[in-house]
């Protein structure tokens, strides 16, 4: 469970884009709109923002809260993987202030922002 979430995150906080699973269709509850943009693309912030998300979209799925404990793990791994020069390379101002604008499902399993990665919760 915690290999495959992080896996996912790792991808994220990397820009690079690829998939990691699906939504599976749940309905957007909102969590994590309208959140407050950083002024600079940075590992930190997209790893926190990708970690919460991550781990309450995978709470919601569930219908559960066996996710929660991982999210201060999956902060720190990704940050470890995470380089500032390859993020901001990777990452357009749009699509930055789309990850912290728009709902967490719509983030990361709608794919709202364009080019970036689903989760997973297995």
């Amino acid at each position: 469970m915690k290999r495959e979430l992080s896996s996912c995150l790792a991808v994220l906080a990397l820009g690079a884009f690829a998939g990691c699973g699906g939504s599976g269709g749940h309905p957007d509850t909102g969590y994590g709109i309208d959140q407050p943009v950083p002024t600079t693309v940075n590992c930190v912030d997209l790893c926190v923002r990708s970690a919460t998300c991550g781990v309450e979209l995978c709470d919601e799925d569930t219908n559960s809260t066996k996710y929660t404990v991982l999210q201060s793990g999956l902060e720190t791994e990704c940050e470890g993987v995470c380089t500032e020069a390859q993020l901001q390379l990777s990452i357009s101002t749009t699509q930055w202030q789309c990850v912290f604008q728009d709902s967490c499902r719509e983030v990361f399993g709608s794919n709202a922002c364009g080019g970036m990665a689903h989760y997973t919760c297995n």
